[in-house]
């Protein structure tokens, strides 16, 4: 059963937007070498909404191969209708993923029983396990958030929906009833940068899937975690607060340059290139967070 911390990574391009495959094996390597428990792509940390569906299927190519089995695999998935969905992930079948994310179909205003459905279907029909993603707080999916009694179904009928990704704003509150309402086979994870890891551990939260670059912080809150110790789970998050929100809280886009440039002056990427349309990010914050990582001594600190 999946648990821990398991990052969702970016998707490195060149100047000219293109993938840089050989970064992306380097963040991948990056991230194994600091002991994480998975790792995932095709979220919205790997810009998948930028990505063409070729392009999706060919970083999850090369990330697979990258990992080889030495970790569990997300492959992240949001298509629109059920029988794409359904297509895709006898796709991404081959390349055996733990468990398909899946973002719901967001194009038009469906009920919940039709969301519902398309979950089941999709569960039923794919030969592996499927994870639930709830991302209210990206503005193309916040009409798109279900019910705790209607995950709750999923859950209890649709036994290959194994996993649920409930992030953004009251992340814990619903972490917290949705495990009420289903059993300890059932995992749930938070996300949004960690940034409100500790309240979503304490309602149920099996692990947590942050962004690239920095996991070593989020590996010893999980270690104290799992040892009971509270004090050091509450230290470590204390000392850590002024870099992850400097990341984490200023919105996605933003936080995917803020990524990429602590990548980029590591060596790890070539450019820190992010798809357009996105924000321009502020390069007196960047610099400065920059400075921050290296005082904290941090993997992903400038050589």
């Amino acid at each position: 059963m999946l648990r821990g911390i398991i990052p969702i990574l970016i998707t490195p391009f060149d100047s000219e937007g293109r993938i840089d495959e050989e970064s992306l094996r380097r963040v991948v390597r990056f991230e194994l070498d600091g002991g994480i428990h998975g790792v995932g792509v095709g979220g919205f940390a790997s810009e998948a909404y930028k990505l063409t569906d070729s392009e999706r299927i060919r970083c999850a190519e090369i990330v697979a191969a990258e990992v080889n089995g030495s970790v569990p695999l997300i492959i992240g998935m949001a298509a629109n209708s059920t029988e794409a969905a359904i297509e895709q992930a006898h796709i991404y079948a081959s390349l055996r993923p733990a468990a398909l994310m899946v973002l719901p179909p967001n194009t038009m205003q469906l009920d919940e029983a039709a969301l519902v459905e398309h979950y089941m279907t999709l569960g039923n029909a794919a030969e592996v396990p499927v994870m639930v993603q709830q991302s209210p707080q990206v503005q193309g999916y916040a009409h798109c958030q279900l019910s705790t009694e209607h995950l709750a179904q999923i859950a209890r009928h649709t036994p290959n929906v194994r996993y649920f990704k409930i992030e953004g704003p009251g992340s814990a509150r619903r972490i917290h009833a949705l495990r009420a309402r289903v059993g300890a086979e059932v995992g749930l994870f938070g996300g949004i940068g960690g940034l409100t890891l500790r309240e979503e551990l304490e309602a149920g939260a099996g692990g947590l899937l942050p962004g690239v670059g920095y996991n070593e912080i989020f590996l010893k809150v999980w270690a104290a975690w799992e040892a009971n110790d509270y004090e050091r789970v509450d230290a470590v998050l204390a000392a850590a607060a002024p870099l992850v929100e400097a990341v984490s809280a200023f919105g996605h886009e933003y936080s995917l340059h803020a990524r990429k440039y602590l990548l980029l002056r590591a060596g790890l990427i070539s450019t820190a290139t992010v798809r357009r349309p996105t924000v321009r990010p502020d390069i007196s914050a960047l610099e400065r967070l920059g400075t921050l990582v290296d005082e904290m001594g941090l993997r992903v600190a400038q050589p």
